[in-house]
């Protein structure tokens, strides 16, 4: 009868041991690592450099992309966007330039007065990002990559559904948020 008590005894202790070093491992309150991002969904800031990173990869970066018809190269613009603009589109964008389906991502560089970028803005239809506008994502990003913040206290990023950009964007001729696919305006009809 001892023996067995005395099995039961060290079985008990091996797994409580046992147990004891998985949690070690673990850790606990706030010294606990973050679980591999296999196993959690990207921060909007993971998120962000990602989307950074994949529209400028190393095989096709953004300004290897075209351009919806009539949009090529560095053109006139007013602000937001600076004194001009370059509009680069994906190959979703380009295929189908009047209906920008999921997928489209249009990525413009912005350029004050004197040519220099101050920011590259980005629209990404996504289905089911904000069905009420057209499922379009909007990024702003600095020259060096990283996510333009508000100059509010809470310094929180351009990124989302950005409320500037969808009321002067839903002012676009064709009622798609997109002013890069509209038809030109003629002199005579201004």
């Amino acid at each position: 009868m001892q023996r067995l008590i005395a099995a039961f005894l060290v079985a008990g202790c091996a797994v409580l041991f046992l147990r004891q070093s998985t949690l070690a491992q673990e850790g606990s309150g706030s010294s606990r690592a973050s679980p591999p991002r296999a196993t959690r969904p990207m921060t909007p800031d993971e998120f962000y450099q990602a989307f950074w990173k994949f529209i400028n990869k190393q095989d096709a970066p953004y300004k290897k992309w075209g351009a919806l018809p009539g949009k090529k190269g560095l053109r006139d613009s007013k602000e937001p966007h600076g004194d001009s603009i370059q509009t680069f589109a994906n190959k979703i964008a380009t295929d189908s330039p009047a209906t920008l389906p999921y997928g489209s991502i249009l990525v413009t560089e912005n350029y004050d007065k004197d040519k220099k970028l101050t920011d590259i803005t980005v629209m990404y239809r996504s289905k089911g990002s904000d069905p009420q506008h057209g499922d379009w994502y909007w990024l702003k990003y600095l020259p060096n990559g990283s996510i333009a913040r508000t100059a509010e206290k809470e310094k929180k990023a351009i990124a989302g559904k950005v409320a500037s950009c969808i009321d002067c964007h839903s002012k676009a001729a064709g009622r798609d948020l997109v002013y890069s696919n509209d038809p030109e305006e003629k002199a005579d009809e201004k």
